[in-house]
């Protein structure tokens, strides 16, 4: 007998295999030839918690000893490793890679074919666009793992690749197709290969406008709470250290 929990509610394919030691709250869904708990060297024996109301479709795979938050949308294709621990809200895009030991905040957003190194820690309220990478290793091949943290509300831009323990800081911006090699401080602008920090953020506008594009609370609200203003200001002091 399979020694795993399953909620009220919830849709799981036939397809799909479920390993032991997973729980498995209410009105989840399971697509097609999901592999959810595995743990190919039997080696973690921790329980994988996906919470009510998660959304998993076909073909993706979610390692032990992890946890998919509530609400949490994960995508076709999606690799899922240990000591993954996403938070509620969030969105995983089809083809990404979570490599484990690392961690999502809430309301964070990655699109298709994503790469998560190990020891990123990814906070509340990002974007990350396709094709980015998060690495890790400052001196490949090494044993050494330097996560990148991306601060909330920051923004990383197609098939840009951060290095290994760089800090993006809050609500900055990423250009597309850079190559991030230093940290960045809160609401600044960063783009190229070499990088340049550019500016801060004021200097962006809305198309054929004079209107600041940035911070985009002001202008996008879909799929956020409603007070998500309020929330951004009161993580903006936090970060910004205001008193």
């Amino acid at each position: 007998m399979k020694n795993y929990s399953i909620g009220k509610n919830c849709e799981i394919s036939k397809n799909s295999i479920i390993y032991d030691n997973v729980i498995i709250e209410d009105n989840v869904k399971i697509s097609d030839f999901c592999i959810i708990g595995f743990d190919p060297k039997k080696q973690y024996n921790k329980k994988l918690v996906i919470k009510k109301n998660a959304i998993i479709n076909s073909h993706t795979t979610i390692y032990q000893n992890s946890e998919i938050g509530e609400n949490n949308l994960i995508g076709h294709n999606v690799l899922i490793r240990e000591e993954s621990f996403l938070e509620k809200n969030v969105q995983i895009g089809s083809y990404s890679d979570l490599e484990g030991r690392c961690s999502i905040g809430e309301f964070s957003k990655l699109h298709s074919c994503v790469h998560v190194g190990q020891h990123s820690k990814i906070m509340s309220y990002v974007y990350i666009f396709p094709y980015v990478i998060l690495t890790n290793d400052p001196i490949p091949p090494s044993d050494i793992r330097e996560g990148v943290i991306l601060e909330p509300f920051s923004i990383i831009c197609t098939r840009s690749t951060i290095l290994p323990g760089k800090k993006i800081g809050f609500g900055s911006f990423v250009g597309a197709n850079s190559l991030v090699n230093q940290n960045m401080k809160p609401e600044t602008i960063g783009i190229g290969n070499p990088f340049k920090i550019k500016s801060d953020l004021s200097i962006m506008k809305l198309p054929g406008t004079k209107i600041n594009a940035y911070p985009w609370v002001e202008r996008f609200k879909k799929d956020y709470p409603s007070n998500i203003k309020e929330i951004y200001s009161d993580l903006r002091k936090k970060y910004l250290n205001f008193k």
